[in-house]
C-alpha cells in the first residue's frame, strides 16, 4: 500500500547519529574533549554515544579519505560531513540499519568505502578511550543527601573506604585513588560532597544519575566555587553557565537562597542549561540567552560575585590529545581577556574567579597579568595557595603572582588540568582589615577595665586598685632599665 509508505525524506535521522554528529563538529572545532562534550549534550545513553563517536575520532583519517575516494562528496555535495563520518564509522564497525534519505544514500557507497577504508579501519578504540582518571560524582544537595546516596551506594553492592582526613595527608589520600577496589568509592579530600569511584565506572543508566540525585562532575571544575566567598543569600552571576554543572553547585553553595544569573550565548546550549537547571532544582537561579559581554553594568548592580570559566583549548582535559594551533590559542586568550575584562567593570562585584580546563599560560596568567594591569587600583588576587589542604601545583612562578593562583595536574591531582585565579576588590580587603582591627581595639579595650575592676561609686576600692596598677606599671619601668 502506497499509503504506508513514508517518502525518504520525511523519516528522520536516528538521534544517536544526529548528536553525535553535533560533537564530533564540536570536537574538531576544539571546543572540548569526546567526553566533556558527550556529558554536555543531550543523548541518554552515554555509552552507546561516546563508544561511537570513540571509534568515529579513532579511525578518523581512514574515514575521511574513503568518503573522499568513494566521490560521496562530489554526488552528494549537500551531505553533511559530520554525519558522514558518523554513519561511516557505525556501518564499518556494528553495521548500519535505517531508512532515512542519509543513511540509504551512504550505504548505495558502503562497497567503494569499505574498499578504500580497508585494513586501515579498527574497530577496537585505543588511545582515544585511555583514560586513567577516576569517575567523579557530585552529591546534589538540592534534592538528596551525601547520607542518603551513600546508602542507595551501600545498597547496591558499593563499600565506603572510610578515612580521617586529620591523620591523612593529601599525599596520602593520592594513593587512597590510585588502590581503589573495583567496589570501592572514597570521599574526597577537599570537596565535601563529591565522591570518588574507579576509573570508567558506568553511571549513565544508575538511577541516582537519571534521578539527577549525583551529577558527574570532576573535581577540577568544582574548585572555583570551593575557593569562593559565596554564602547563602549571595548575589551570583555565572557568565559562561552551560551546561549548568557549576551553576547547580552554586546553587547548592547557597543552599537556594539569593540569586544566581547563568548566561549562556549559544541557544542549543542554553536549552540544555535551562533544561537541566530545572531537573536538577536549582531553584534560585535565572537564565539568560544572551552575550554575557553585551550584559549592561548597570542593570545586575547588587551582584557580589561573578564566575568566568570561558571557552578555551581544552588542553587540561586528559583526553583531549591534539595540538592546539598557536592561533587559536590566542584568538582563545582574547576573547577570554574581554570577558573577564566585563566581569571586573561590575561596579558592586566584590570577587571574580576567572577559571580554564587549559593548561596553556597564554590562557591562564596571562590573562590574569593583563586584567590586573588594567585593574590594579581595584583588583588584586586572593592567594589560593593555603586554601586547600596538602595543595601541590599552583600558577606560573615566573610571574609575581604565580603562587597566588591554582592549577591541577592530571598525572599527580588524578583530576582534569585546571586554573582557578580569584581577584577581590581591594576595598573588601580593606573593610576586612578594618574589622579586623576594631575587634583588636575592642578587645584590648575590654582587658583594660577588666584589669581596672572600677567598681561605680567604690571610691576606696578604686583608689586601691589604681595605686596597685600604677606600682606594677613603676616595677616594670625599673625592670626595663
Amino acid at each position: 500500500n502506497k499509503m504506508d509508505t513514508k517518502p525518504q525524506h520525511s523519516v528522520p535521522v536516528p538521534r544517536l547519529y544526529k548528536e553525535a554528529s553535533k560533537i564530533l563538529r564540536r570536537y574538531e572545532n576544539k571546543e572540548g574533549a569526546i567526553k566533556t562534550l558527550v556529558y554536555k549534550g543531550k543523548y541518554k545513553n552515554f555509552g552507546r554515544i561516546y563508544g561511537l563517536l570513540c571509534k568515529t575520532v579513532e579511525n578518523s583519517a581512514a574515514i575521511k579519505a574513503a568518503l573522499v575516494e568513494s566521490s560521496l562528496y562530489t554526488n552528494e555535495p549537500k551531505f553533511d560531513p559530520y554525519l558522514a563520518q558518523v554513519l561511516t564509522a557505525e556501518m564499518l564497525g556494528k553495521g548500519l540499519l535505517g531508512d532515512c534519505k542519509p543513511i540509504l544514500t551512504l550505504l548505495k557507497y558502503e562497497g567503494k568505502i569499505r574498499s578504500f577504508a580497508g585494513s586501515n579501519f579498527s574497530r577496537h578504540s585505543s588511545h582515544v578511550m585511555k583514560d586513567n582518571c577516576p569517575r567523579y560524582v557530585r552529591v546534589n544537595t538540592l534534592k538528596t543527601s551525601l547520607s542518603n546516596v551513600q546508602y542507595q551506594l551501600d545498597n547496591n553492592g558499593w563499600s565506603l573506604q572510610e578515612y580521617d582526613p586529620t591523620q591523612v595527608t593529601y599525599s596520602d589520600f593520592l594513593k587512597f585513588i590510585q588502590e581503589l577496589g573495583e567496589s570501592t568509592y572514597l570521599r574526597d579530600y577537599h570537596v565535601d560532597e563529591l565522591l570518588i569511584f574507579p576509573p570508567k565506572t558506568p553511571f549513565w543508566d544508575n538511577f541516582l544519575y537519571t534521578n539527577n540525585d549525583i551529577i558527574l562532575q570532576d573535581k577540577a571544575s568544582c574548585l572555583p566555587v570551593l575557593v569562593s566567598g559565596i554564602k547563602p543569600g549571595s548575589n551570583v552571576i555565572d557568565a559562561c553557565a552551560a551546561p549548568g554543572n557549576k551553576t547547580s553547585y552554586i546553587a547548592a553553595a547557597i543552599n537556594n537562597t539569593g540569586h544566581v544569573v547563568a548566561i549562556e550565548k549559544d541557544l542549543e546550549r542554553y536549552q540544555t542549561l535551562q533544561r537541566l537547571v530545572v531537573e536538577r532544582r536549582a531553584t534560585c537561579v535565572t537564565t539568560l540567552n544572551q552575550d554575557f559581554t553585551r550584559l549592561p553594568l548597570d542593570k545586575y548592580s547588587q551582584v557580589e560575585f561573578i564566575f568566568v570559566d570561558p571557552s578555551c583549548s581544552s588542553s587540561g582535559v586528559n583526553l583531549h590529545n591534539d595540538e592546539v594551533p598557536e592561533e587559536r590559542i590566542r584568538s582563545l586568550a582574547c576573547f577570554q581577556a574581554h570577558l573577564l575584562r566585563h566581569a571586573l567593570s561590575f561596579p558592586s562585584v566584590q570577587e571574580v574567579i576567572y577559571s580554564t580546563c587549559s593548561v596553556y599560560v597564554q590562557e591562564n596568567e596571562e590573562v590574569v597579568q593583563n586584567a590586573l594591569k588594567e585593574f590594579q587600583d581595584q583588583f588584586e588576587l586572593e592567594d589560593l595557595s593555603e586554601k586547600l589542604s596538602g595543595w601541590k601545583h599552583f600558577g606560573n612562578e615566573s610571574f609575581v603572582f604565580g603562587r597566588r593562583c591554582l592549577r591541577t595536574r592530571t598525572d599527580v591531582d588524578k583530576c582534569h588540568g585546571f586554573f582557578v585565579a580569584k581577584f577581590v576588590r581591594i576595598s573588601k580587603i580593606c573593610n576586612r582589615l578594618t574589622s579586623v582591627n576594631k575587634i583588636d581595639k575592642k578587645r584590648k579595650q575590654q582587658k583594660s577595665f577588666k584589669n581596672l575592676e572600677i567598681v561605680s561609686g567604690n571610691s576606696k576600692n578604686l583608689e586601691s586598685k589604681l595605686s596597685e596598677v600604677v606600682t606594677c606599671a613603676k616595677k616594670k619601668q625599673k625592670v626595663k632599665r
